[in-house]
């Protein structure tokens, strides 16, 4: 929870618990949907509990013992009451203002769909990355990672054979969070998808975002990308990661479309 070493003196601890802690804090998060803000909670909440034990000589040296003496015991230190998601331990986190994050605005039109802080962009990132694994192991089970530069998820899909249809093709794909989707972020994307393009798959990117520019904009700027790329670039989906909503080209492979529309049913 806190990505601190084994030995790390009390100072490390209280480092990384301020800088974490921070990052699910309810004014980083209140801009945000329900769901997130729950998760919000439960993280933080994990986080102060994580902190306590670590903090604690007695219950750090059974937690230690339990974690490295090969093996949990029937008896090991019980886990203390779920605290408050922010019961701030001693010395209380130094809570972050959320004025400047809030007062924040955009000319754009439709820039108001998106987190208005980093944190705020990391978080929902996180959160959905985690789901978005999940459900392309349920999807595309056989899928290998790729070492692809750039993306925060990259996978190659090996062919179905199917009894009675024909099998589908290999997909490599690309899976790329920004806080929103327009048409700099579909030409950035575009040349680092091109780096992972191989002739015996299709190349298909997920564009992900908690905002996006209005569709004619986004195919607009695609149908340039392709222009440009001579038709050899990927199939580009940008995704609305607030509902999971997608504007599929119409080449886009079976499998991407059963993945998106598995995280859109989750979403209800």
């Amino acid at each position: 929870m806190l990505s601190v070493a084994p030995d790390a003196p009390p100072d490390e601890i209280k480092k990384a618990f301020r800088r974490e802690i921070a990052r699910y804090h309810p004014d980083k998060v209140q801009h945000l949907g329900q769901e997130f803000q729950e998760m919000a909670s439960g993280i933080a909440a994990d986080l102060t509990e994580a902190y306590r034990i670590l903090m604690d000589p007695g219950m750090r040296a059974k937690y230690n013992e339990e974690l490295f003496g090969g093996g949990a015991a029937p008896n090991a230190a019980p886990t203390p009451p779920r605290p408050p998601a922010y019961a701030e331990p001693q010395p209380p986190p130094q809570a972050s203002s959320s004025s400047s994050s809030s007062s924040s605005s955009s000319s754009s039109a439709y820039a108001g769909s998106r987190p208005s802080s980093t944190a705020g962009f990391d978080f929902v990132k996180k959160a959905s990355l985690s789901r978005l694994r999940e459900a392309v192991s349920d999807v595309m089970g056989n899928a290998e990672p790729l070492a692809v530069s750039g993306f925060d998820l990259a996978v190659t899909s090996k062919p179905k054979r199917g009894l009675f249809k024909k099998a589908d093709g290999k997909v490599r794909l690309l899976v790329k969070f920004v806080p929103l989707v327009d048409a700099d972020a579909v030409a950035e994307v575009w040349t680092r998808a091109m780096k992972g393009n191989t002739p015996d798959a299709t190349l298909c990117v997920l564009l992900v975002g908690p905002g996006l520019a209005p569709s004619k904009d986004l195919s607009t700027a695609i149908s340039e990308q392709r222009r440009k790329t001579r038709n050899a670039g990927p199939v580009l989906v940008p995704v609305d990661v607030r509902d999971w909503e997608a504007l599929f080209p119409p080449d886009t492979p079976a499998s991407v479309r059963l993945l998106v529309q598995r995280l859109k049913e989750e979403k209800r």
